[in-house]
Order: C-alpha cells, then sequence, then structure tokens
C-alpha cells in the first residue's frame, strides 16, 4: 500500500494540506475546511492503509481522494527548483558493472552531462472478483534515452522536494502519444502480477464452493435415482422421476455457471495523471556489437538513484535487463523476446519480424 499512501500523501499536500506521514503506513493530515467537507472528515484526518487492525478501507478512501481531482486525467510538467549537472563517474565502471549484455560486446566511447525527459505514467486500477482491490501503479520513462526505470517511486521520492510546477511547460502531443502505449503495455503485467493473489484466493473459493454444490446435487441425483429404480413399472412415475432429473442437472449447471461469473477475474485500467520533469543525467554513448552488425547507444546514468537506467526492449517495451540483441539491426531485446520460436525451435527477432518464417507468431 506505499504507493497508495505517496499518492494520498501528494495529493492531499498539492490541494493545500499540512501533511505528515508517519510508521507503518499512516499518514496525519489538517486539512483546510473547505477540504474536510469535500473529503467528508474533520479538520484532522488520519489514515492508514494496509491489513492490520484498525486499517481504513483503501477502496472508500481512493473514492473520497478521488473527489479532490480534476474529472480529466492532466499532463502537468514540473523542474528542479535547484537544477545541478550530474557528478563525474567512471563510465567504464559503471557499464562493466550494470550492463549486462548477454549475446554481444560493447565499447565506450565517451560521456557527459545531459538533461534527459521523465515522464510518470499513473494508472488507477481496479481488480474484481467476488472482492474488489483499488490501487496506483507508475511507470516512469525516460525518453531521451529510450529506457525504463526500474523503481519510479524510488526516483520520484529522490527529487519531490526539490520539484516545482515549470510555468513554462508546454505538452509535447506527439511525444506523448507515442510514449503512453509503452507505458500501458508496461503497467498491464505488473497490475496483472499484483492480481495473482486475489485469482489464486478466488480459485481455492471457486473450488470449495464447487464442491460444495456438486456434492448437494450429488445427493439430489441419488435419491431420485434410488426412487425411479423402485417405480420401473409405474411408467408414469418414471417418467416424472426422469424430468425431475434433468431438472436438477440444469439446477445444477445453473448454480455452477453463477459461482464461475462471482469468482471470474476483471481488472480495469484507466490512465491517470502524467508527470514530465527535465532530471540531470550521465549520458554514456557506447557502440554495441552483435556479430558483423552494430549501433551505437546512449545509456543514461541516473545520479539520484545510481544506476544506469536499463534500456526498453524495442519488442515489447519491457525492461531489457538483462540485454539481448538480435544479428541483423542489433534491436535491444529482453529475454522472453529472445527466445527460440515455440513451434520450430529457431531464434528470431521479435522486433524485425511479426512471426517467425515458419509462420508461428509468439
Amino acid at each position: 500500500m506505499a504507493e497508495i499512501l505517496d499518492w494520498a500523501k501528494d495529493l492531499l499536500v498539492s490541494r493545500g494540506a499540512l501533511v505528515e506521514a508517519e510508521e507503518a503506513g499512516a499518514l496525519r493530515a489538517m486539512l483546510s475546511p473547505e477540504l474536510a467537507r469535500a473529503l467528508g472528515s474533520s479538520d484532522w484526518l488520519s489514515l492508514r492503509f494496509g491489513a492490520g487492525a484498525g486499517s481504513d478501507d483503501d477502496g472508500e478512501w481512493l473514492e473520497r481522494l478521488g473527489r479532490l481531482l480534476p474529472p480529466d486525467a492532466r499532463v502537468i510538467g514540473a523542474r528542479l527548483r535547484h537544477p545541478r549537472q550530474a557528478p563525474a563517474v567512471d563510465a567504464g565502471a559503471v557499464l562493466d558493472r550494470e550492463l549486462a549484455v548477454q549475446n554481444g560486446i560493447y565499447r565506450l566511447l565517451d560521456d557527459r552531462p545531459e538533461t534527459a525527459r521523465y515522464y510518470f505514467f499513473n494508472f488507477q486500477y481496479t481488480i474484481e472478483s467476488d472482492e474488489t482491490s483499488l490501487g496506483v501503479w507508475t511507470v516512469c520513462l525516460n525518453a531521451s534515452a529510450r529506457s525504463l526505470v526500474h523503481q519510479p517511486e524510488s526516483l520520484l521520492n529522490a527529487v519531490r522536494d526539490n520539484l516545482e510546477e515549470d510555468p513554462e511547460f508546454a505538452i509535447p502531443r506527439e511525444e506523448l502519444a507515442r510514449l503512453f502505449p509503452m507505458a500501458l503495455r508496461g503497467a498491464q503485467p505488473e497490475i496483472r502480477r499484483l492480481a495473482a493473489g486475489i485469482e489464486q484466493s478466488a480459485n481455492r473459493r471457486l473450488a470449495r464452493d464447487t464442491e460444495r454444490i456438486d456434492a448437494y446435487y450429488r445427493d439430489l441425483l441419488r435419491q431420485i435415482e434410488k426412487r425411479l429404480s423402485r417405480r420401473t413399472a409405474d411408467l408414469q412415475a418414471a417418467e416424472k422421476e426422469r424430468s425431475r432429473a434433468a431438472a436438477t442437472q440444469l439446477d445444477r449447471a445453473a448454480k455452477l455457471e453463477d459461482l464461475k461469473r462471482k469468482y471470474s477475474l476483471r481488472i480495469r485500467i484507466e490512465p491517470g495523471d502524467v508527470l514530465v520533469v527535465p532530471l540531470p543525467v550521465l549520458e554514456i554513448s557506447a557502440r554495441v556489437i552483435r556479430k558483423k552488425a552494430e549501433r551505437v547507444a546512449k545509456l543514461d546514468w541516473n545520479p539520484a538513484l545510481g544506476a544506469l537506467e536499463s534500456p526498453w526492449c524495442e519488442s515489447c517495451f519491457g525492461r531489457a535487463h538483462p540485454l539481448f540483441l538480435c544479428d541483423d539491426r542489433v534491436h535491444f531485446l529482453c529475454k522472453s523476446c529472445q527466445t527460440a520460436c515455440p513451434n520450430c525451435g529457431k531464434q528470431f527477432c521479435r522486433a524485425c519480424h511479426p512471426k517467425c518464417r515458419c509462420g508461428a507468431t509468439g
């Protein structure tokens, strides 16, 4: 629940509340009278999210806090209040330590301090089965280096206190439209992973209730069969029992279908606000070589995280770490997009070709 707490804190601060974070997933806030009325609370607000005793209902409070948001998602530009260049580091040592190229080699060319454009995409998700879970997932893309930030919350926390709104910000619509599908594709598997626990729990309850219903109708059908065996001479009574058995079977099937609908998993993802902020990086240029093909790559070392950012996979746009290279155009690939064709067993680049030469996709 840390991401929900951080989001609630940022939202309340942006609306003028005085907020103090506490330990164990809690925060306290002093609200203006207008803010308190909007949230339906007193001037002093105390929130605690999680599964422990005394925790607040996160679904209820996400709905309440949502009243403070504009009706449509916003694109917000920010800048560092006190910008600084990225410090000098040993670029060769950084690449040796953090650039994990699995099937090629690289050669360091140069490095220099630069400013990169970061996009923080927020997605609000709802996971529904017989219970509901709500939350916010953040995907951060470095548009300058075409990289995916592995821990966006850590980066945002590192620079949060030094950020201010950029009055000269203009929405980069073309770049935003190009990056949004990548961010969504990055968020979907992570949110699906979060749903795994709810799905497993729902499947256990589905199996339990299915067995209970099966046992109940097995007993009913067994009783009908016993009566039918005793009434074989009475054709009218036997036909009545057969009709009762057919109706029981239909009723059983309908009950089981209702159970499947009740415990089925539904995931809804909605785009939220987007934060665009330029941040200092050390841009490292390297020649990446795969057999006889090569390309020059721009890789960013992020001083706020103290880490080299992984390029995104040019097929699925996930995190390409470790990094695989295709043979023809040296595309950057993740491990999944470098695997052999499941049909013929030959490797092919999913960024170069939508399907294998044998005709199989995947």
